[in-house]
């Protein structure tokens, strides 16, 4: 069985998931943009948690320019594994072009939360929408009860952003002021970690359903 490896490499990840799951842990290693970028990311991994795609195809996802991206690789790498590999490209000087195939994280059992893939339908900001799943990171209850200048420290943000997109996720329905805090409004965007799996481990050794493919020596 002969593999066409420009076709092999040059493919990307377009299968989106119905869900994507996002650890606790990394609430405070992202901003608010690329915890959402994160989050786009995510939905679209395979069984064995890994996307492949170009920035292109992540601002697509996003509503982005790409300029926009151009740090997304090198910040992301501080909660996933990226690896990067060529891909032959029709070019009169350049032989190939490098591609990013994004390894993301299993799941840290308990602590992590399962957002489902309609909140990028959500018609907010991606700072917002970043700053939203952060609450939802750190949220007990579905309270954050802390005071404006206490929630700012805890997620390392200015008050005055903490402020406008609190009022931003309020005029969208997301959120509800408290006298000590704040309360988020899930509208079934937020899921039950029960339905949420393991990545799976690939190991062809071990592997019953490893398709053979035989080479032929010149």
């Amino acid at each position: 069985m002969k593999i066409n490896q420009r076709l092999l490499q040059g493919r990307i990840s377009t299968i989106r998931q119905d869900y994507a799951t996002i650890n606790k842990s990394i609430v405070d290693k992202l901003n608010p943009s690329n915890l959402y970028r994160f989050f786009c990311l995510s939905l679209y991994r395979n069984d064995y948690y890994k996307v492949r795609w170009r920035i292109e195809d992540l601002a697509k996802r996003t509503g982005e320019k790409e300029t926009a991206l151009k740090n997304f690789n090198k910040d992301i790498e501080a909660v996933l594994v990226r690896k990067r590999y060529p891909v032959p490209i029709n070019h009169p000087l350049i032989e190939f072009t490098m591609r990013s195939l994004y390894c993301i994280s299993a799941i840290e059992h308990p602590n992590f939360i399962t957002l489902s893939h309609l909140f990028i339908k959500v018609n907010l900001d991606i700072k917002v929408k970043g700053y939203y799943i952060k609450l939802l990171l750190i949220a007990e209850d579905n309270k954050v009860l802390l005071t404006p200048n206490k929630l700012a420290d805890k997620l390392e943000m200015g008050k005055k952003n903490v402020e406008s997109y609190n009022l931003d996720l309020y005029s969208a329905g997301l959120l509800k002021y408290l006298p000590k805090g704040i309360e988020l409004t899930l509208k079934e965007l937020l899921l039950g970690n029960d339905i949420a799996k393991q990545c799976k481990e690939w190991n062809p050794t071990n592997s019953k359903n490893v398709i053979k493919i035989g080479f032929k020596s010149k």
